[in-house]
């Protein structure tokens, strides 16, 4: 009995020991990783769109349904002949469904209304800026657009990407060298990165096809 008491008191004095070991290393370890600078690195570049989406909203007034139907069919044919003329293809031009409500004010000019919306979605920009600025030939056929918004979108994103990255990263390495300098240490290996937030915004109003990239990362840097 006493020999399995003294058996025992081993067991738990090697079990102390060895929490003992392993806490203090878990300590040195916190320690270690303790030591550490957090910067951001930042990466901008501006490219040309690759996409544009011109979003055109013409309005029809009739007095009757007939009269209606027939002005529509004769819009959306002369506004599909304006820009297949300007370069486009048929299969770029999509012409939705149009909205019709019906006036019911007892002296209203024109009892039917109809906004039909178009839009052209092409990879051809520059020719899309051209015919947006020359619409007087639509203007001269009668067509009243109510709305005509240009949308341009740079969707090769991932050839630009890496490249960014890498030199945000190599920025935030800078920042870090600069701390470590200060503080008298140097920069280590990187312990924790955050890719961040890309954002893609207009170079300026007056060149909207112009986009502006922007990357921000931010990184951990281990100090020794």
């Amino acid at each position: 009995m006493e020999k399995n008491k003294q058996i025992g008191a081993v067991i738990i004095s090697i079990g102390v020991v060895v929490f003992a070991l392993v806490f203090a290393y878990s300590a040195y370890s916190f320690s270690k990783q303790g030591s550490y600078v957090e910067v951001k690195g930042l990466s901008e570049r501006v490219v040309k769109a690759d996409i544009a989406i011109w979003s055109i909203n013409f309005e029809v007034k009739a007095k009757d349904v007939e009269s209606l139907y027939a002005q529509m069919d004769k819009n959306i044919s002369f506004l599909k002949s304006y820009l297949l003329t300007q370069g486009f293809e048929e299969s770029e031009i999509n012409f939705a469904p149009p909205n019709i409500y019906q006036d019911t004010y007892s002296e209203a000019l024109f009892r039917y209304n109809a906004t039909v919306p178009v839009s052209l979605y092409t990879k051809k920009v520059d020719q899309v800026r051209t015919a947006s600025r020359d619409t007087l030939p639509l203007i001269k056929e009668g067509i009243v657009m109510n709305n005509s918004y240009i949308s341009f979108e740079f969707s090769d994103l991932n050839s630009v990407k890496p490249e960014m990255l890498a030199e945000a990263i190599e920025n935030a390495k800078v920042s870090a060298a600069e701390f470590a300098k200060a503080s008298g240490s140097s920069v280590g290996q990187i312990a924790r990165a955050n890719q961040g937030v890309i954002d893609i915004s207009e170079k300026d109003p007056g060149s909207p096809e112009y986009k502006k990239i922007r990357v921000v990362s931010t990184l951990r840097f281990l100090l020794k």
